[in-house]
């Protein structure tokens, strides 16, 4: 008999309302970012970062856009892209903090 699940201890649970909490801005996320599909915006995270480009997909879980070479600037973690210089970045819907439309 295999014992490892009771050999198991737990290090952290995120708590049951932060949960929930994290879905709905999730959901909140998706719907915006829907609305804006094709269109330019400015993103700012819950890490201090801010990104420019314009929305080419958004999935249940990801908001994909497109970082053009004049707006990409450095971003931490992101090498070098060689002679195309435009980047699909995916960010993490419940990692948005405020969406802005650029015109």
């Amino acid at each position: 008999m295999n014992n490892y699940t009771n050999q198991q201890q737990m290090l952290f649970q995120c708590d049951h309302q932060l949960v929930h909490s994290m879905k709905k801005h999730r959901e909140n996320a998706h719907a915006a970012m829907k609305n804006v599909m094709n269109r330019k915006v400015r993103v700012h995270t819950m890490d201090d970062e801010a990104f420019e480009g314009t929305v080419i997909n958004v999935d249940a879980k990801n908001v994909y856009i497109l970082v053009e070479q004049g707006n990409r600037g450095f971003y931490p973690g992101y090498p070098p892209f060689g002679p195309n210089p435009n980047v699909i970045l995916p960010l993490a819907l419940f990692n948005l903090l405020a969406v802005s439309l650029l015109w």
